[in-house]
């Protein structure tokens, strides 16, 4: 009996799993509705980038009216939710693929995560 409590809670978690998976997704395919990707860059230019929204397993910055940069965060960043802030270390004046991050709860409180790195940004023109 114990035996088989364990494989229904094991399957109750992949399933919750994919759940939140499928509603990454869709909050994802909703923020980039409307939008073309474009070409990849190692680095944007902080000052200008705003953000960022914290979407599924990525990051949005959102520069211009017009423009959006996707960053798809390197794999293994524990505790990845939208209700998160990002404290980027940079080293120079941009944001680029392989710099540090940490999230931290809104409002303060609570312990930073373990360190994240920043992937390759793509960058997303508004369709006209």
């Amino acid at each position: 009996m114990l035996a088989a409590t364990a494989l229904l809670g094991g399957c109750a978690t992949a399933a919750d799993e994919a759940k939140r998976q499928a509603a990454s997704d869709r909050e994802l395919a909703e923020a980039l509705e409307g939008y073309t990707p474009g070409r990849t860059l190692d680095c944007i230019d902080p000052t200008f980038a705003g953000g960022p929204q914290l979407v599924g397993d990525s990051l949005l910055y959102r520069p211009s009216r017009g423009t959006l940069y996707r960053n798809v965060v390197a794999p293994n960043c524990p505790g990845f939710r939208g209700d998160q802030v990002v404290v980027a270390e940079l080293y120079g004046s941009r944001i680029c693929r392989n710099d540090r991050f940490r999230l931290v709860q809104r409002g303060g409180g609570g312990i930073p995560s373990a360190y994240c790195r920043f992937g390759p940004f793509v960058e997303y023109k508004k369709d006209r």
